[in-house]
C-alpha cells in the first residue's frame, strides 16, 4: 500500500467523533478581512488630482499652469500627496 491509501484507509476507520475532534484542531489559511487600505489611498488620491485638476475644456495654457504649479507646490512641500 502506498501512502495515500494508508491515510484512505485511517480515514474511513474514524468515527465521526473522532472525525469532529479532528477537523476542530485542524486550522484553515484563509484571510478573515480583505485589507482595502492601499486602493482607498489610491482612489483618494485620483479623487484629489481630478477635483482639482483644470478640465478638458479649459485652454492648454491653463492646464500647463496648473500642473507646474501643482509640482512646485510638492517639490516645496506645501502639497503633500502621500
Amino acid at each position: 500500500m502506498n501512502s495515500i491509501e494508508t491515510i484512505e484507509a485511517l480515514i474511513e476507520s474514524l468515527t465521526p467523533t473522532e472525525m469532529a475532534k479532528i477537523m476542530s484542531e485542524v486550522k484553515a489559511k484563509k484571510p478573515t478581512k480583505v485589507d482595502t487600505s492601499r486602493k482607498e489611498r489610491r482612489i483618494a488620491l485620483t479623487k484629489l488630482y481630478f477635483d482639482n485638476a483644470p478640465r478638458p475644456k479649459d485652454n492648454f495654457e491653463d492646464y500647463l499652469n496648473h500642473s507646474d504649479g501643482m509640482r512646485e507646490a510638492i517639490l516645496m512641500g506645501e502639497v503633500a500627496w502621500k
